[in-house]
């Protein structure tokens, strides 16, 4: 199981096991990671567990969230990023299966060369250039398509992270007094997009069903956020 090792001044303070699929991290105490320190906002910082991956989102805090020295909005951790937030930092721990299927899926190495025989060999080449050249694969835009009356129509979702909320900052700004400073955000990767719920008292549903982490979205799955709803598909993207 993965984990992540609370340390200040290099001394290790707690260790905190990924038992459940995401960990907020903050100044208040309602966080699964209570940093008691003025450096840190109130909900910081938040941890996804998306199938062996794992995603840090900064929650807009003042002072930002940094790996290895960068500050990073939203960031792949891999095993041994150092996580600095305010004078803390969070060292990031993956398990060793965890491990090995990021090595694997990042890297396939083949140790064995097949020795075919001139007949075989003959017969495989004649076969490769009959076949017609494969096409590729288009690349593909993720787009939300209000379908609430409200009028926003559709926003395409070209960013790495999109943020959702009433913030003045955020990319898809929306309004209501329950509506968290950013309530969501959406992550594109290469494996597709991810919509993560954030903060705030409007709940977020996907299907109808309420999301209290991260899910994958699929084409035309329905997303409901306080009095707003839209809907979640892909078109090829122009170059």
């Amino acid at each position: 199981m993965a984990k992540l090792v609370l340390m200040f001044n290099k001394q290790v303070l707690k260790e905190y096991p990924f038992a459940k699929e995401a960990l907020t991290i903050g100044r208040k105490p309602d966080n699964d990671i209570c940093i008691d320190n003025l450096a840190v906002s109130g909900y910081h910082a938040r941890v996804d567990k998306v199938g062996y991956d794992y995603i840090l989102t900064d929650l807009q805090s003042t002072n930002g969230t940094f790996v290895n020295d960068k500050k990073i909005s939203s960031h792949k951790l891999r095993h041994g990023d150092n996580i600095i937030i305010g004078k803390h930092v969070l060292l990031f721990v993956a398990s060793e299966k965890e491990r090995a299927e990021a090595e694997k899926a990042k890297e396939p190495v083949f140790n064995k060369t097949m020795m075919l025989d001139t007949e075989k060999q003959r017969e495989l080449l004649a076969k490769q250039q009959s076949l017609p050249t494969t096409p590729k694969k288009p690349d593909k835009i993720g787009v939300l398509s209000f379908i609430d009356g409200s009028k926003l129509g559709e926003v395409e979702l070209t960013k790495k992270l999109t943020r959702i909320g009433k913030s003045s900052n955020v990319e898809i700004k929306l309004s209501g007094f329950f509506l968290g400073a950013t309530a969501a955000t959406i992550s594109r990767r290469p494996s597709g997009y991810t919509i993560t719920f954030t903060g705030g008292f409007s709940k977020l549903r996907v299907n109808g069903e309420v999301v209290k982490g991260s899910v994958p979205l699929k084409d035309f799955d329905t997303i409901e956020l306080g009095s707003y709803k839209f809907q979640f598909y892909q078109k090829e993207a122009v170059h």
